[in-house]
């Protein structure tokens, strides 16, 4: 999860969405299972350049780091602390020399044009808008190079009130024919793309719960609306999990 770009929080609502989300793993619905998958898609391997772009804890960092070992990956994010867990974690794991943190805007990424072979970002792409963020990191890309995503999609042309009410904070969600139609708008081509299991929300939802439980009984005002709404977005998805969900887009310039 990045930090707020279009002002829609007050400083209390995001250091209470800090608290809760501190020492997640992940800040989307994801699994290392997940992220394999989309990288065996990509066809890419061996000592590749790779950006992960609004990398949060870094867990899709993590994997990648340790999938391809002779990759260099530069992990981005505007939230200071999840690069420190990230760091942390990646020491522990025994990948440290192969991932690099960078505090920086994913909109304005410090990437030389042409020096990349794999763009990644799992759950943080809705921040730019698909085909923006697209057309932004295009640029980037050396000859054969890809980028991958994950992107919130409706599953049905007539989504439930409550769902929809709850998903009103990104009106720009679509379903996934309207991805690959900002994918083309980007100037890219979809290789392959696959919507996640239900258990990659499970991985993100059931620790956010605990999460949320733990720090209720002394939580003050701001922070108890953030958790109401984690324990909300945990509900609908119980009862409307089948109208939406994440999918996969594994992509390259067309």
């Amino acid at each position: 999860m990045e930090t707020d770009p279009g002002g829609a929080y007050s400083v209390s609502e995001l250091d209470a969405l800090f608290t809760l989300h501190s020492g997640l793993l992940r800040e989307a619905p994801g699994s290392d299972a997940t992220t394999l998958r989309a990288l065996e898609a990509t066809g890419l391997s061996g000592a590749i350049t790779v950006a992960d772009m609004g990398c949060g804890p870094g867990a899709a960092s993590l994997m990648l780091a340790q999938a391809l070992p002779g990759a260099q990956i530069t992990a981005m994010d505007l939230h200071q602390p999840y690069l420190d867990a990230l760091e942390a974690r990646a020491q522990a794991a025994g990948v440290a020399g192969k991932i690099t943190t960078s505090a920086s805007d994913m909109a304005r990424p410090p990437l030389a044009v042409a020096s990349q072979d794999l763009i990644w970002c799992e759950g943080a792409l809705y921040f730019l808008g698909v085909t923006e963020g697209l057309s932004t990191w295009k640029p980037l890309l050396k000859p054969g190079g890809r980028i991958v995503f994950s992107e919130a999609v409706w599953q049905t042309d007539e989504p439930p009130k409550d769902a929809a009410l709850m998903w009103m904070e990104y009106p720009a969600m679509t379903t996934r024919a309207g991805v690959l139609d900002h994918i083309s708008a980007a100037g890219l081509s979809c290789l392959h793309d696959f919507q996640q299991p239900d258990s990659d929300w499970r991985e993100y939802l059931g620790p956010l719960g605990a999460r949320a439980a733990a720090l209720r009984p002394e939580a003050d005002e701001a922070l108890r609306a953030v958790l109401d709404g984690a324990e909300q977005e945990a509900s609908l998805f119980d009862r409307h999990g089948d109208a939406y969900g994440y999918q996969m887009f594994i992509t390259e310039p067309a």
